[in-house]
C-alpha cells in the first residue's frame, strides 16, 4: 500500500520529466482523466454529470474525463467557471458530444470538481458550492478551496465525497476531511510512472484508520491503514515482558480520568498496568487486574509512564511530573500535564534535557496555549507541530480528526481518523492509556498504531444495529480490543 504524501512542489518536480517525454500533447493529462472517468462511472452509473472546469490542468483532467463519459453515452455538462478552459481538452469534450454551459442547468447526479487542483486554495465564489448541493462530488487531486500542502480551507470551499489523485498522495489527503474517500491512481509515459518519479523524493507517511470500503475499478486504490502486528504474547512472555505501563491520572475533581485512562491501557496490552494516584481504590474496583498504589514513588518498575489526564495542576502535581520526567523510560504527557508544562519553565527544561523518548499529546486548543507560551510562530497545523517538536526536542502528537505526529528530526506522520466519533469527553484519556501501553511495549513505533486503534474503537463504539449514533469514552475503551483485531 502506498502511504506516502508529497508537497505540490514535489509533485510538479516529479511530473516534469514525464511531461518532457510525452509522445503527444496532454498524454499524461489524458491518463489522469481516464482514472477520473473510471471513478466517475463507478460513483454514478446513471444520471447527468456536471464538470466544474478551471483554467488549468485540473480543468483539463475534468474535460478529458468528460469527453470519455460523453463518448460512453453519458449526459455531461461542462461549466468553465472562470470563462476559460484548457483549449485542447475543451475541444475534445465538445467533439465527443459534451455540452458547455454558462451556468448549471437542472439536476445532476455527479459533480466533478476540476477547478483549482494543487495549484490553488482560498475562498471560492459561493455559487460553486451551490452547484454541488445535493450531488455526489468527485474532486480531482484536491477539493477546490483546500490547500494541497496544509489542508487549510477557504471560507467557501468544496467538500468532496471522493477525491482521486495521481502517482502519490498530497498532504491534504491526510489533513483535510473535505477530501472524503481518498483514491489513488498511477500514471506515466514511456514506461516511466509518476509513482516511481515521486519515490526519489522524501514523503510524509499518511494513513486513514477507518472508512467505507468499496471495490474500485482496476488500478484505483483507497487510502487505508497499515496492518498491525499480532498482539498475542510470545511463547515465553509473561505479565512483565510485554512492557509495563505506569499511569498517573485522576484526582478528586476528575476521578473518571483515572478509570478511563487505565481502561485504555488495560484493553491495549496483555502486560501489567500499574496505577499511582488518589483514585487507586476506584481504579481497582473498575479494573481488578491493575496493580495500584496511591503514591507515584511506590508504583514499582515500568517501561513507560503516562502523566496528566485529570491529575491536577497544583504544586503536588508539579512535583510528581518533575519526578516522572526524571525517570529513564519513555514518558507521555497529556491534559493537566500539558498545563503544568505551559506554566513551569523548570519542567520545560527537564523535558528538553531528557535522553529517553517523551511524547506530548495536545489537542488544538492545548496546542495553541503551548505555542503561545513558548513564543512559537503561528502557521499551519503541520508546520506548528514540527516547530514545537524541535523546540521541546520531543515527539508532538497534535490530536484532531487529522492527528499529526511530529518528530524533532523533522519527520511527520498524519493519521486521518476517518470519523469524528472520538470528539467526546474523556476520549483523550482513553487514547493516552492506549498509547502509553503500546509505547511501553514497542517504543515510539507504537504512537501511530495507537492513534489508528483509538479511531477504529470510536467507529465501532458508534455502531448500532440501526446505524451509527453518539458514543462515549467508556464505550470507546470497551471496543479497543475489537479495533485492534480489525486492524491486525
Amino acid at each position: 500500500m502506498n502511504t506516502l504524501a508529497y508537497t505540490a512542489d514535489q509533485i510538479r518536480a516529479a511530473e516534469r520529466p514525464l511531461l518532457e517525454t510525452q509522445s503527444h500533447p496532454d498524454e499524461l493529462m489524458q491518463q489522469a482523466a481516464h482514472a477520473v472517468f473510471d471513478v466517475a462511472g463507478h460513483l454514478a452509473p446513471e444520471g447527468r454529470i456536471l464538470l466544474l472546469v478551471g483554467k488549468g490542468g485540473n480543468g483539463g483532467d475534468a474535460l478529458y474525463a468528460g469527453a470519455e463519459l460523453a463518448m460512453s453515452g453519458r449526459d455531461v455538462d461542462a461549466w468553465p467557471v472562470f470563462d476559460a478552459a484548457h483549449p485542447r481538452a475543451l475541444e475534445a469534450f465538445a467533439n465527443a458530444g459534451g455540452r458547455v454551459v454558462e451556468r448549471p442547468e437542472g439536476d445532476y447526479r455527479l459533480v466533478v470538481d476540476g477547478v483549482l487542483g494543487i495549484g490553488g486554495s482560498g475562498d471560492l465564489p459561493p455559487e460553486f458550492q451551490a452547484a454541488c448541493r445535493g450531488c455526489t462530488v468527485l474532486a480531482v487531486d484536491v477539493p477546490s478551496g483546500i490547500s494541497a500542502d496544509t489542508g487549510e480551507r477557504g471560507e467557501n470551499h468544496i467538500t468532496a465525497n471522493v477525491t482521486v489523485t495521481f502517482g502519490g498522495w498530497r498532504l491534504a489527503h491526510g489533513l483535510a476531511p473535505e477530501c472524503g474517500v481518498q483514491l489513488l491512481a498511477d500514471i506515466g509515459v514511456g514506461g516511466r510512472s509518476l509513482a516511481a518519479e515521486l519515490s526519489r523524493h522524501d514523503g510524509t507517511s499518511i494513513s486513514r484508520a477507518t472508512g467505507p470500503q468499496h471495490e474500485w475499478p482496476a488500478g484505483i486504490s483507497q487510502l487505508g491503514a497499515p496492518r498491525l502486528g499480532s498482539s498475542e504474547p510470545g511463547f515465553y512472555d509473561d505479565k512483565y515482558t510485554g512492557g509495563v505501563v505506569g499511569i498517573r491520572a485522576g484526582s478528586g475533581a476528575y476521578p473518571g480520568a483515572a478509570i478511563l485512562c487505565v481502561a485504555g491501557a488495560v484493553a491495549a496490552t496483555p502486560a501489567m498496568v500499574r496505577y499511582a494516584g488518589p483514585q487507586a481504590l476506584e481504579v481497582v474496583r473498575a479494573h481488578p487486574e491493575v496493580v495500584a498504589t496511591d503514591s507515584i514513588d511506590t508504583a514499582g518498575r515500568v517501561q513507560a509512564w503516562v502523566f496528566g489526564p485529570g491529575a491536577g495542576t497544583d504544586e503536588a502535581a508539579r512535583r510528581e511530573l518533575g519526578w516522572v520526567l526524571g525517570q529513564d523510560v519513555p514518558v507521555l504527557i497529556d491534559a493537566d500535564g500539558l498545563t503544568l508544562l505551559e506554566h513551569h519553565v523548570d519542567l520545560q527544561t527537564s523535558l528538553v534535557k531528557r535522553t529517553h523518548p517523551t511524547i506530548v499529546t495536545p489537542h488544538d486548543g492545548e496546542f495553541q496555549r503551548l505555542r503561545d507560551a513558548f513564543g512559537l510562530k503561528e502557521s499551519d497545523r503541520c508546520s506548528e507541530a514540527l516547530a514545537m517538536a524541535a523546540h521541546l526536542k520531543c515527539t508532538v502528537v497534535r490530536k484532531g480528526r487529522a492527528t499529526i505526529v511530529a518528530e524533532p528530526s523533522g519527520a511527520t506522520e498524519i493519521v486521518d481518523a476517518g470519523n469524528s466519533w472520538a470528539a467526546t469527553p474523556g476520549s483523550g484519556d482513553v487514547l493516552a492509556g492506549i498509547m502509553g501501553a503500546r509505547v511501553a511495549r514497542d517504543g515510539e513505533a507504537g504512537v501511530g498504531a495507537s492513534i489508528r486503534v483509538h479511531a477504529m474503537a470510536a467507529k465501532l463504539a458508534a455502531d448500532t444495529p440501526w446505524g451509527e449514533a453518539q458514543t462515549s469514552a467508556s464505550e470507546i475503551a470497551k471496543h479497543v480490543r475489537a479495533a485492534t483485531a480489525k486492524l491486525s
